[in-house]
């Protein structure tokens, strides 16, 4: 019987890392913090306590949630260090004097209270989370040759009278996109003139990573009739 609760106990253990795992993790901020997005190595050199600053100029406060699956997932995630290996890390920065150890709370309804509180906290929950009284940051993955990855795309409604009439053809757009990510202006550089308006409005809503600068991207936007 004792072997079977073992089993049991085990087998529920493995079912959470695997729920966590496969969720989405969220990661927070406090009202204060101006930034909408957060590079994936800015927001390593904030949790390795290399850094305190975003590339905005916000002061942040890293948040760690105990040990346990969701702090396992967002170690390995974007630390690159299970969740031993980062508490071994942490206890060698106090031990030289080069930091002290980040906040810890037990749960994702006490990070959300705690971060919603606390002026320039940082944190994570899972993908599930409810996150009221927060800012909740995009993740932007690093692009190993410093391109902007374009991180939300609006497709474009194509005009059902210019498809029933088989007018088809690629908008060639240049867009300047500011350090923020978002698409400050459009302009058309080739293509199609007559479907220039429904490619343009569609660009507007695109988001691309936060750069230190602002960018000029071109684009090509295919509109063609399916079969």
């Amino acid at each position: 019987m004792k072997a079977l609760q073992v089993f049991i106990i085990a087998a529920l253990v493995l079912v959470s890392v695997a729920s966590v795992a496969a969720s989405d993790i969220k990661v927070i901020a406090n009202s204060s913090v101006t930034a909408d997005f957060i590079s994936a190595a800015e927001l390593k050199r904030i949790y390795l306590l290399q850094s305190r600053k975003l590339k905005d100029g916000s002061v942040v406060e890293p948040v760690l949630q105990r040990r346990g699956a969701m702090h396992d997932t967002f170690s390995r995630q974007f630390l690159d260090r299970d969740g031993g290996e980062i508490q071994t890390y942490y206890h060698g920065v106090v031990f030289t004097g080069k930091g002290s150890m980040p906040r810890e709370v037990n749960s994702d309804e006490e990070m959300v209270s705690y971060v919603a509180r606390t002026r320039g906290a940082i944190g994570y929950v899972g993908g599930s989370a409810n996150t009221d009284g927060v800012k909740v940051l995009a993740v932007a993955p690093e692009s190993s040759r410093g391109e902007r990855i374009l991180l939300k795309r609006v497709d474009p409604e194509y005009p059902k009278e210019l498809q029933h009439r088989g007018i088809e053809g690629t908008v060639r757009l240049s867009l300047t996109v500011s350090a923020r990510g978002s698409v400050q202006s459009v302009q058309v550089v080739g293509g199609n003139p007559i479907l220039a308006e429904a490619a343009q409005k569609a660009v507007q809503e695109w988001v691309y990573s936060p750069s230190a600068t602002s960018s000029t991207i071109e684009v090509s936007i295919p509109f063609a009739v399916r079969p």
